[in-house]
């Protein structure tokens, strides 16, 4: 993800690429096994129809998770880019805020064209997360870790898309969606894992012991929030009480599963390199 880890190539905006026309709400956007209460009874036995628009509403959280974290690396790489001392290293940063961009562009038009009302991200993660993205250097071991979280968790759930499920139809634009995500995505997680670990190398046992103790609830608490929607996902799916339903998917085995397995990877990485995550 760092600027400086590949020249510029030639820019292709990906709203382009996309036919917002075909927008289709009569197919899933995440494969029903991918869904928070996949699995539990009551919902299972809801219409395809209910269970299809969930998989719309979750999907869309997670490009509002996106959003907010593409967000909050622009607004670092916008600081990074003013005090830039040269024009190549500028030009760089430039170039990464604009793919960057584009994803997020991607994301509000699809946001746009569902016609689902979504509040503003919020949580213990997105409070976390933006404070120690704000306040920590950008040429740090900590930092570097959180972009590797950051870059890795949405991704597995973006691969899911691509696996689909027998019987189940996914949205074309969904999918065109999630391939040019997955395909930027898998550049920018490389480079942060390679950033990370040059960094944490340099750091002292005890300094790596106390930017652990920043990172590992932060980490969990990112996890939660993506795999556990707010009350208000479920509320816009036409699930009431949304409350209930909530608190369905947080005592969902199947979705601990996935949990687990989504993280397990990054916190496999973190650990190798010396992290007590």
């Amino acid at each position: 993800m760092h600027p400086t880890a590949r020249a510029p190539a030639p820019y292709e905006d990906p709203v382009t690429h996309i036919d917002w026309d075909a927008v289709d709400r009569d197919c899933w956007w995440l494969p029903p096994d991918a869904l928070s209460l996949a699995g539990v009874a009551d919902f299972e036995a809801l219409p395809i129809g209910a269970r299809r628009r969930l998989s719309h509403c979750e999907y869309l959280h997670l490009l509002q998770t996106g959003l907010w974290l593409e967000a909050l690396f622009v607004e670092r790489l916008a600081l990074l880019a003013y005090r830039a001392d040269d024009l190549d290293r500028r030009a760089a940063y430039l170039a990464e805020m604009r793919e960057e961009a584009g994803h997020s562009l991607m994301f509000v038009e699809l946001i746009r064209r569902s016609g689902v009302p979504l509040r503003p991200a919020r949580g213990i993660a997105v409070r976390g997360g933006h404070a120690l993205g704000r306040s920590i250097p950008a040429d740090s071991s900590l930092f570097w870790a959180l972009v590797v979280a950051g870059e890795e968790l949405p991704n597995r759930l973006n691969l899911r898309l691509r696996r689909g499920v027998e019987n189940a139809t996914l949205s074309a634009v969904v999918y065109r969606m999630a391939q040019i995500h997955i395909r930027d995505e898998a550049m920018h997680a490389a480079f942060a894992r390679s950033q990370c670990e040059a960094r944490t190398k340099r750091l002292a046992p005890w300094q790596r012991a106390l930017a652990s103790r920043a990172l590992a609830p932060i980490l969990r608490a990112f996890a939660r929030h993506l795999h556990y929607p707010p009350a208000a996902i479920y509320e816009s799916a036409g699930l009431a009480p949304a409350a209930r339903w909530r608190d369905a998917a947080r005592r969902n085995p199947e979705r601990r599963a996935l949990c687990d397995e989504t993280l397990a990877p990054t916190l496999e990485f973190l650990r190798r390199i010396g992290w007590r995550v």
